[in-house]
């Protein structure tokens, strides 16, 4: 049975693993936590710090900022996004058809299409009615009944559009997943969910304080659709109100929500939470640290959305040693460790934000299948 929750497992793995560039999303739960930097017991690669450090050392050692840099993303809007999709509705695998021969009321039924596409109704053979259109699909029927009944016309209407729908999820009212039975705008979906979830509770989109606009997504195709929330929410920017179409994936997050990716090549990549203190190293420690073979003296820690994002590039190596101070952590940052070395940044960071975008969906999908705790673990202290 081809069930929607079927259907997303199917779709967020595709879109998952379509691009990820050195690993998938851990999902496994963990079973430890971590609590301080020191309590995890790394690789070779590492070496472990001195016991009886000095008081300036162990000063050097309080965590700080990172020292970010803005990096300019060169993605620009595709103008025909905009533009609201011509034609009429193609039924696909999922889709619910009444159909009925013109006068005989007996003959009414509601048939489904089948996930390979077929279409099976009265006596009539399968039909493949996969891309077509209602009026193709009744003109296939009359002529697939034409010996058991005279001169049959037979109608045909969608009675549920299953098979072009798009996801939202994170902080909206009724997250889940949405049917596309006619051409919808982005703020028109976000509508139909009833709106962000605000800090009051409030269904308006126009104040969405809880909601983390600057990091929202949407991902096509397993590529990142350059779009504003921003501009579009709080200013109402119609130049940044594209048309959704079947499989996309919106994901708004919150700005509450104390929670950061560990991605790239560590042992257990995913979503890391905490409740305070937050490092660098904690958080490479709770996603198993690195792998071999990774190249940690050119790791990433990303901040701010996808479209104006700041990245440090940090070496783990000389924190580890205590050569240099761990770093602090805020929600929302991305840690990526390279398993390859990379030269120019700017496309390297656009590369990994598209990754992350991925793993995110493939998480929040796992979240709505019931999947909850499926991946990550919490950090307490991190290190403080």
């Amino acid at each position: 049975m081809n069930t929607p929750s079927l259907n997303l497992l199917r779709l967020l793995v595709l879109v998952g693993c379509a691009g990820f560039l050195s690993s998938c999303v851990h999902l496994k739960p963990a079973d430890r936590e971590f609590h301080t930097a020191a309590e995890f017991a790394y690789d070779a690669t590492f070496d472990a710090p001195e016991a009886g450090i000095t008081a300036e050392e162990a000063l050097k050692r309080i965590p700080k900022d990172p020292t970010f840099q803005q990096i300019k993303i060169n993605r620009t809007l595709d103008r025909s996004y905009l533009q609201a999709p011509m034609g009429p509705y193609r039924v696909g695998p999922g889709d619910e058809l009444d159909i009925e021969v013109a006068e005989l009321k007996e003959t009414r039924a509601r048939t489904k299409v089948m996930p390979d596409g077929m279409l099976y109704y009265d006596v009539a053979r399968g039909i493949d009615v996969r891309g077509k259109t209602i009026s193709e699909i009744s003109t296939l029927l009359s002529k697939a009944l034409e010996n058991d009944y005279v001169n049959p016309v037979v109608s045909v209407n969608v009675a549920k559009a299953d098979s072009q729908r798009f996801w939202m999820l994170g902080q909206l009212q009724k997250p889940g997943a949405y049917p596309i039975t006619k051409p919808t705008t982005l703020i028109a979906a976000l509508s139909d969910g009833g709106g962000l979830l605000t800090n009051v509770e409030s269904s308006e989109v126009s104040n969405p304080e809880a909601a983390d606009l600057e990091r929202a997504i949407l991902i096509r195709n397993g590529d990142l659709i350059p779009v504003d929330f921003e501009r579009l929410v709080r200013e109402g920017d119609m130049s940044q109100n594209v048309y959704v179409k079947g499989g996309d994936y919106i994901f708004v997050p919150s700005l509450t929500t104390r929670s950061f990716y560990v991605l790239g090549h560590v042992n257990k990549p995913g979503p890391v939470y905490f409740e305070k203190g937050a490092t660098l190293i904690s958080a490479v420690a709770a996603a198993g640290g690195p792998q071999t073979d990774a190249i940690v003296t050119k790791a990433l820690i990303l901040r701010g959305g996808t479209l104006r994002p700041q990245v440090a590039v940090v070496n783990l190596r000389n924190i580890m040693k205590g050569q240099e101070p761990d770093l602090k952590l805020e929600g929302g940052d991305i840690v990526w460790v390279p398993r390859s070395p990379w030269s120019k940044l700017e496309d390297y960071v656009e590369a990994v934000l598209i990754t992350a975008a991925q793993a995110v969906a493939v998480q929040e999908g796992l979240g709505v299948l019931g999947a909850t705790g499926s991946a990550g673990v919490t950090i307490t202290a991190g290190g403080n």
